[in-house]
């Protein structure tokens, strides 16, 4: 019953639900707009049409890569907040960052920032609430469903979204979420006062997408080569103000200023690359700055190439690379030393933390130079073309740089890191404090991630690293068993804390063994080599059952497969079946439906058309 709910209690759980990703923070590392620049997008025709339709509409901003999309994103925001009577929301897509990857994040990133704007809207969730709980908010087709019915009921105005980068969005959530998008126009909804604003390359598959309806207004930005450059001149002009005033020559830097115009690639970030290259020269005197700009390479890609070749270590600074673009979140500074510290022969965490490096951020751009940037303490690549010109492709490098990392070798890397660290002796100390009804203490787990600051990227990341290594991550195997066997003090610890982390309502289980520990974290090459070696394959957790039960809850269709396939039984009310080759009338009716759910994991098994159409009659699970 609706009228039986606390609204300001509900509106505060649906806000911490939503509250998915650092929205603001994200939307901070964008660099801010140079005077003057950005404004032709709001003066453009294209804009104007968009901006003046009085019911919904999606406008698209294309731009080739390093043209100053994100920026003007953000400079939309902003001139979007001054100048309408409307309320704004935004989200920056990035690939380097799980926050920033999921159209899922963005949805729940623009209701959150909706609801904090007007707060009566937030009793459009409640229902989603009521009935599905947290689980509410990582579903896109019900986060549309709630943003679409509280801007068309609420009576709060104008609401306007901005994201950016559509195209670094993953692939699985994309889809849904600009199926959504470009229907606003359409006859059904086009009375809904949402408008969404939306910036990508122009990738083919986007453009197909985008202009599926036919009412997409594109504005075409790889086509406005006059204002890009006219652009990027201001960017050159501040710049050089900037460097007078650090180099105290008033005036005097002038003939800097046509050599960069009549230089630069129409792309901002050669310009920018270029300006710090210039504010970090040794001297400042004439012929160092001339030289920096006479002999800068004329494209990104040579530009990378030769940042990265003044490196002071180069094997360091792949590593360093290597751990920034696998990383599943940009790294904080402190993070970065603890991983680039660790090894596997470290005992303890003294020794370790009397090996870090003093000062880490200039040791990085010592050896990384310009490739990385720091921003609020956390590291990034300088930008997404950077990911691109060092991750393997198809395509042949040039240099000692271009397209040389592989994921796969990537992963290794961090997954080796993680389990190194997680290995240390402080680690298989007390395990954390456990309320009455078994659920771990916050203020435990707290405390352990404050004194130990690499921990909750380790527990959090190295499983996915692991599977992400692929046959790699095998060579790793025999440390695993330190960090995931049965009555491993190490495992209890750092269990605790990502069981905290991921599933902090559920009662945490003290009885796991390591193919329980696989399966639960979607290690398939790990299920495969234990079921190999033997042993008590249908041993049994008290609460979450045999490693049956917990990969056919997890959903993992392949682990399931390879247990069913050798013959580990599922529990169901303490007693074990093995589902395959079991009568229905031996199993408890209650349990009927959870044994369909794990014979159906069985992809392409003879027996899944019968169990989906004669489910509940005692024959279905007669063995052939």
């Amino acid at each position: 019953n609706r009228e039986d709910t606390n609204p300001s209690k509900n509106r505060a759980k649906i806000l911490q639900c939503l509250y998915t990703s650092r929205y603001k923070s994200h939307r901070d590392r964008v660099p801010k707009p140079a005077e003057g620049t950005c404004t032709w997008v709001t003066e453009h025709q294209k804009y104007q049409d968009w901006s003046k339709k009085e019911a919904s509409g999606l406008l698209w901003l294309s731009a080739d890569p390093a043209c100053g999309k994100s920026v003007t994103a953000s400079f939309l925001v902003t001139h979007l907040e001054s100048q309408r009577n409307a309320t704004v929301c935004y989200f920056f897509f990035k690939d380097d960052n799980t926050e920033q990857k999921s159209a899922i994040f963005a949805l729940c990133a623009i209701l959150h920032q909706l609801f904090v704007q007007r707060k009566p809207l937030s009793k459009y969730a409640e229902e989603a609430f009521e009935a599905k709980g947290e689980k509410f908010a990582e579903e896109v087709d019900t986060l549309w469903d709630i943003l679409a019915k509280a801007v068309a009921e609420g009576g709060c105005g104008d609401v306007i979204c901005v994201v950016d980068a559509l195209d670094e969005c993953e692939e699985e959530t994309l889809a849904p979420l600009i199926r959504r998008i470009t229907c606003l126009p359409g006859s059904q909804t086009s009375n809904v006062p949402l408008k969404f604003l939306v910036t990508s390359r122009p990738y083919h598959r986007i453009e197909i997408e985008l202009s599926s309806m036919g009412t997409t207004i594109r504005l075409k930005g790889e086509n406005e080569i006059k204002s890009i450059i006219t652009d990027v001149t201001r960017v050159i002009d501040e710049g050089i103000r900037n460097l007078e005033l650090v180099w105290g020559n008033h005036g005097g830097l002038e003939y800097l200023r046509e050599l960069l115009r009549s230089s630069a690639d129409r792309t901002f970030l050669w310009v920018s690359l270029i300006l710090e290259l210039l504010r970090n020269s040794v001297d400042g005197s004439r012929a160092e700055l001339i030289d920096i700009v006479s002999t800068a390479p004329a494209s990104l890609d040579e530009l990378y190439t030769k940042i990265l070749s003044k490196s002071t270590d180069h094997d360091k600074a792949r590593r360093v690379l290597n751990i920034v673009v696998a990383a599943a979140r940009p790294l904080t500074l402190i993070e970065m030393n603890n991983a680039l510290t660790v090894r596997r022969d470290y005992e303890s965490m003294r020794v370790l933390q009397g090996d870090l490096y003093p000062r880490p951020e200039t040791t990085v751009k010592n050896w990384c130079g310009l490739f990385v940037r720091v921003i609020d303490s956390k590291i990034y690549l300088v930008h997404q073309t950077a990911r691109e010109f060092l991750i393997k492709g198809s395509l042949p490098g040039r240099g000692n740089w271009q397209y040389t990392l592989s994921p796969k070798d990537s992963n290794f890397i961090i997954a080796d890191i993680c389990i190194s660290y997680l290995s240390r002796e402080e680690f298989s100390g007390s395990p954390l404090a456990m309320d009455a009804r078994g659920r771990i203490s916050k203020e435990a787990v707290n405390d352990y991630l404050e004194k130990y600051s690499f921990l909750d990227y380790a527990v959090r990341h190295w499983a996915d690293h692991f599977r992400d290594s692929q046959d790699n991550g095998m060579e790793l195997f025999e440390f695993t068993r330190l960090i995931c066997g049965a009555g491993s003090k190490h495992c209890l610890t750092w269990f605790q804390v990502y069981w905290f982390n991921i599933r902090r309502y559920h009662i945490f289980p003290k009885d796991f063994t390591h193919l329980m520990m696989a399966s639960l974290l979607g290690q398939g090459t790990v299920v495969g080599r234990l079921l190999e070696e033997g042993g008590d394959l249908n041993a049994r957790s008290r609460l979450y059952g045999t490693a049956l039960n917990i990969a056919a809850v997890e959903g993992d269709e392949g682990i399931t497969k390879r247990l069913l396939q050798k013959s580990v039984k599922a529990y169901f009310y303490g007693k074990g079946y093995n589902i395959l080759h079991t009568k229905a009338s031996m199993i408890p009716a209650s349990c009927l439906l959870y044994a369909v759910v794990l014979l159906t994991r069985v992809l392409g098994h003879s027996k899944y058309v019968n169990c989906i159409r004669n489910i509940g009659q005692p024959s279905w699970l007669t063995a052939d």
